[in-house]
């Protein structure tokens, strides 16, 4: 039984690889993806991440939307920063496999990386009350002067707040 005591100890201070990957992109901005930095065309992150000695709660203007007209203007900002991370925050990946997210990802950069024209909010009437459904962006196509593109996805309320879903 003693025998397997250096084993045990051993195995038990292996670093475990996290599936979590802390890159830094152009301009120093963080990126926290599960795909590798070298595979985005970013660098890997060093440092430890700085954490305060007593954990606050968080402020409410970091909070989730619970209503339609702040995660409305959630989504236009985003988009308007052409910031993918902050437009796959809004997103509801509850459902996505590894594959659909990554395929969903690649499709989140294209759509912040084009200009935007508007964000529009369509609802249904459901028990004599407005219900949002469905978020449609218009953007510019970048690769076509003057042509625009719209693009949906569909409205979900999860744990009190409006996600977008494909």
């Amino acid at each position: 039984m003693l025998a397997w005591l250096p084993i045990l100890g051993g195995a038990a201070s292996t670093p475990v690889e996290s599936d979590i990957h802390r890159c830094i992109g152009e301009d120093d901005v963080k990126i926290f993806t599960d795909r590798a930095c070298s595979a985005l065309g970013v660098r890997n992150r060093v440092e430890e991440p700085v954490r305060p000695a007593e954990l606050n709660p968080p402020s409410p203007r970091y909070d989730c939307a619970r209503q339609i007209e702040i995660f409305h203007a959630q989504v236009s900002a985003a988009l308007d920063s052409g910031d993918v991370n902050k437009l796959s925050g809004l997103y509801h990946w509850m459902e996505d496999t590894q594959n659909s997210a990554d395929i969903l990802m690649d499709e989140l950069q294209v759509i912040s990386g084009r200009r935007l024209i508007g964000v529009e909010v369509e609802s249904i009437e459901l028990d004599g009350e407005e219900q949002p459904t469905r978020l449609w962006l218009d953007q510019y196509v970048p690769e076509r002067l003057g042509r625009t593109i719209r693009t949906d996805f569909n409205l979900v309320m999860n744990g009190g707040c409006w996600w977008l879903q494909r």
